[in-house]
């Protein structure tokens, strides 16, 4: 037997079936926690040990050898034992405030799919598009991307993708293996991936790197930022940054032809199987852009309320979220959906909050309590010294090996694990040297977004989904082309920002 199909073959231990590489893998993070906590960085236990849980948690992220979920043990295990750190403190740091910021447009997107907008979406958007295989690939990264700016892009992934692969089943590929032999079809399936995760920082609701950037922002800054401030300072490098990733899927990456078999009459005809409109959808989509609307125009109303009421977006979430879960639906919604409808159901009932993938959605709760840990542990200003003084250097010298950093880790820990070491040490590096935090707390968030590579990132968690848990080489390759031209752009544009001195994106 080779070393590697040994490594591979499966061991069954407490009823857990694993590979003897995830086993070794599991062993291991635990390993490498005690070894920091031995190393003479410096810092005292508690410090050192804030540093041990990220190295652990990264590792786990890294390696996929448990499901990202149960990532959540570690920050509890992990301070466990570290002097001055009391348990109940460690498992409130899990209930971050910034979380209903991404649970509620989660659960409203769910929504969309539980009564068909999302497949009538797609539909609609192919229907124009035709069977070109480049076409298609294009059309599906952006709507993905579009999508994604407002809603958490594993949400995204996870509602796109069961109608990329029906599309997809209707021309021939109706199982994994077809799918994975084939250029065209994984170029699809890989295009929603990339595009959910591409679309991830435009806005705080967006994804959980996001989330934790705005938060890490409006604790350095002192106030919470408003969300027109934050999104209005991303636009433009959100956007320059789709573009490497469209041209390699309209371009470059392979093909096995250039059309699919049938014709754009099919996506006519699924289109007109929906039916018109439902009240359903239509509630869901208005109350969704109220939703929206209310953050971005709180410098408008917010003079008007009580100064002793503090309403912020995660309040605003939350509060719609339990107003949609209360309502009636209005009707059975479109004609095809994922669930039959039952007298008295909510909008948002027990079928929309089905599509909600639970061990995909526990990854932001465990990075955010990271993020939240290295502060109480002191490990960000031991990290500080680690860092790298960045700011020092030549603008696009120390961008671009900032870049470089975040780019590696995003692609390694993921992206809202990367977001959660990262953000508190860069912001008491820059605090500590007497710089502006914002801009190379909002180059983190953004660069670390570029998770394209793993399929344990939140956007990029479309393939194994498709493929029923399998892996592909194409996802590391792909990601890796469009890690690099995203990173290039990043680059780039936050170099041109820090040599020009544009306040517009230093200021919030």
């Amino acid at each position: 037997m080779s070393t590697g199909n040994y490594m591979n073959s499966n061991t069954n231990l407490l009823g857990i079936t694993k590979t003897r590489f995830e086993w070794l893998a599991i062993f291991i993070g635990p390993l490498l926690y005690f070894a920091m906590l031995a190393l003479p960085l410096g810092g005292t236990v508690t410090q050192q040990g804030g540093l041990a849980i990220i190295v652990w948690a990264a590792w786990y992220w890294a390696t996929g050898c448990v499901p990202t979920g149960y990532v959540m043990a570690v920050p509890i295990f992990g301070t466990a034992f570290l002097p001055g750190m009391k348990f109940g403190a460690i498992l409130q740091t899990l209930v971050h405030p910034g979380l209903p910021m991404l649970l509620g447009p989660a659960l409203i997107v769910c929504m969309w799919s539980r009564w068909g907008f999302t497949r009538r979406l797609a539909l609609y958007a192919l229907s124009k598009v035709g069977t070109s295989v480049r076409a298609q690939a294009v059309t599906w990264l952006l709507l993905a991307t579009a999508i994604s700016t407002v809603a958490a892009n594993v949400v995204i992934a996870i509602a796109l993708t069961p109608i990329a692969l029906e599309i997809l089943k209707s021309v021939g590929y109706d199982s994994p293996s077809k799918l994975l032999r084939s250029k065209s079809a994984m170029l699809i399936i890989i295009a929603v991936g990339i595009g959910a995760s591409l679309g991830g920082f435009l806005t705080p609701m967006a994804g959980g790197q996001a989330v934790i950037t705005w938060q890490q922002l409006s604790t350095s800054l002192g106030y919470d930022v408003p969300m027109a401030s934050f999104t209005a300072s991303l636009i433009l490098p959100v956007l320059l940054s789709t573009i490497p990733a469209t041209l390699l899927f309209a371009y470059v990456f392979p093909v096995d032809s250039t059309h699919f078999s049938g014709s754009v009459e099919y996506f006519k005809e699924q289109l007109a199987e929906m039916g018109p409109l439902s009240k359903s959808e239509l509630w869901g989509v208005v109350i969704f852009i109220f939703a929206i609307a209310l953050p971005f125009l709180q410098p408008v109303w917010q003079p008007y309320m009580p100064k002793s009421i503090n309403i912020n977006p995660a309040l605003i979430f939350a509060t719609i979220t339990c107003i949609l879960a209360v309502l009636p639906a209005p009707d059975k919604g479109a004609a095809v959906t994922p669930f039959p409808f039952e007298p008295g159901e909510r909008l948002l009932g027990l079928k929309s909050i089905k599509i909600l993938p639970l061990q995909a959605f526990l990854i932001w709760p465990t990075a955010m309590s990271i993020a939240t840990l290295v502060d109480m542990t002191g490990a960000g200003s031991l990290m500080a010294g680690f860092l790298g003084t960045y700011w020092t250097q030549p603008p696009y010298v120390g961008v671009g090996l900032f870049v470089i950093l975040c780019g590696i880790l995003g692609n390694v820990a993921s992206d809202t694990g990367a977001a959660g070491m990262l953000a508190p040490i860069i912001a008491a590096a820059t605090s500590a040297a007497g710089e502006n935090p914002v801009p190379w707390l909002l180059m983190m968030g953004y660069t670390v977004n570029f998770s394209f590579m793993v399929p344990t990132a939140t956007g990029t968690m479309a393939l194994p989904i498709a493929l029923g848990g399998k892996a592909s080489w194409r996802l590391p390759v792909y990601g890796f082309c469009c890690a690099v031209g995203c990173c290039f752009v990043s680059w780039l544009f936050w170099g041109a920002v820090m040599t020009n001195k544009w306040t517009f994106f230093t200021s919030l």
